[in-house]
């Protein structure tokens, strides 16, 4: 489950680029998606090669200014991002992979919980009061077959990726269903692509209920089929049993 959402994350950076610059002329696009590949590219070497000197600079740091400088950090790779004009959250989002390599990671974690879970609510329940829940009727049928494509895909691939783990159907089963709450994304990428001048308005009104709603759904689903995956688990893979010898 690890494995996957860290790829997710990698990947759902050139997806941010795309959702909030893309469209349009095809020149653009290719644009805005090389500047993301080269920005990650650029934040991983970072993360590779410096983790080490900015890990000796934030412990040397006294505990006040080690709270600046990681802003200072999250904010400064959020400001080179929107200069390249991509998203300040794909400069978040490398900042935290560059600062998840060096040995300060938990204390960091500690400090910027309290910020993270009041921010969250915020943009949640801001993003919450922009869905247009009257244009239900237009995204219903998009809506549905979201769902079912979400849980078919990631239950399946969950399953077969942990078979050819080395785990057992029923353990695969588990992680697959563990992954089907997991849509928080989908909401930034909604309100960024709500903000894309490429996309009409009255398509942007449709996106940003269809998000909201989908992810309601999909993680009122994946709360009660995590509730229930072991019973489920046995009832569609037979327990092994142990063979008695005569």
């Amino acid at each position: 489950m690890l494995a996957i959402l860290v790829a997710e994350d990698i990947v759902i950076a050139l997806v941010l680029g795309f959702a909030a610059g893309g469209g349009g002329e095809a020149a653009d696009t290719l644009a805005i998606v090389g500047k993301a590949v080269g920005f990650i590219a650029f934040s991983l070497a970072i993360s590779k090669w410096l983790s080490g000197a900015i890990d000796r600079i934030l412990d040397w740091l006294p505990r006040e200014m080690f709270l600046l400088a990681v802003f200072a950090f999250l904010t400064g790779m959020a400001a080179v991002a929107h200069e390249l004009g991509l998203s300040e959250a794909i400069g978040a989002l490398m900042a935290s992979v560059v600062l998840s390599e060096t040995s300060v990671r938990a204390e960091i974690e500690e400090r910027f919980f309290s910020f993270r879970d009041v921010f969250a609510a915020l943009f949640f329940f801001v993003f919450g009061l922009s869905i247009d829940v009257g244009a239900i009727h237009e995204v219903g049928w998009m809506l549905a077959a979201a769902v079912a494509v979400t849980l078919v895909g990631k239950i399946v691939s969950g399953t077969l990726a942990g078979v050819v783990g080395g785990f057992s159907p029923r353990q695969g089963f588990n992680a697959g269903v563990a992954l089907v709450a997991h849509g928080e994304f989908t909401v930034i990428l909604a309100q960024l692509a709500a903000d894309n001048d490429a996309i009409p308005r009255s398509q942007q009104v449709e996106l940003v209920a269809f998000a909201g709603l989908y992810v309601l759904i999909t993680a009122t689903l994946g709360v009660v089929l995590m509730k229930e995956s072991k019973a489920i688990g046995r009832r569609l893979f037979s327990p092994p049993r142990l063979i008695q010898e005569a």
